[in-house]
């Protein structure tokens, strides 16, 4: 005992040093986690990206869908003068076109102009209709109508098909 009185320095210093020892074993296999851990969040946020992207992708497919089959049930209710029902469906036709133009992950800047420019033409032909009903006027632009309506309904294929990746 007296061994140990004398020498208890001794006998901290080496349990000082066997318990160091064991904090840099504990901070080298905590460090060496922590990099798997940050591997797992990198891993992690480029999934979650991915699947936002995919998501997106097909929401803006079944936009584009939706307002193609739109486009077509007008044209076929211009060719029949159902000018009532379709002041019925301009509206929904323009929050798609936005809806599209704003939610289309690789939209360029002219595809922008594009739905821009859309959105305009159903709104200009809104108005006509609008105000050819007012004054119960016939409506003369209809071939137009037409027209305008194939035009936009091709450029929404074709966007349709190149977000099909």
């Amino acid at each position: 005992m007296d061994y140990f009185l004398d020498n208890w320095g001794s006998f901290i210093g080496i349990a000082g040093l066997v318990i160091t020892g064991i904090g840099v074993v504990i901070s080298y296999l905590a460090f060496h986690r922590a990099g798997k851990a940050r591997d797992a969040a990198a891993a992690a946020k480029v999934a979650s990206d991915e699947t936002r992207s995919a998501i997106t992708r097909t929401l803006t497919t079944v936009d584009l869908e939706r307002a193609i089959a739109l486009l077509q049930r007008l044209k076929e209710m211009h060719r029949a003068n159902r000018w009532e029902t379709c002041l019925e469906h301009y509206q929904p036709l323009r929050v798609l076109l936005s809806e599209i133009r704003s939610r289309h992950p690789a939209l360029t800047s002219e595809l922008q102009r594009t739905l821009e420019t859309a959105i305009l033409d159903v709104t200009e032909m809104e108005n006509a209709i609008v105000a050819a009903l007012r004054e119960s006027a016939e409506i003369t632009a209809a071939a137009e109508f037409d027209r305008t309506l194939n035009r936009i309904q091709s450029e929404l294929e074709s966007l349709s098909s190149s977000s099909h990746f």
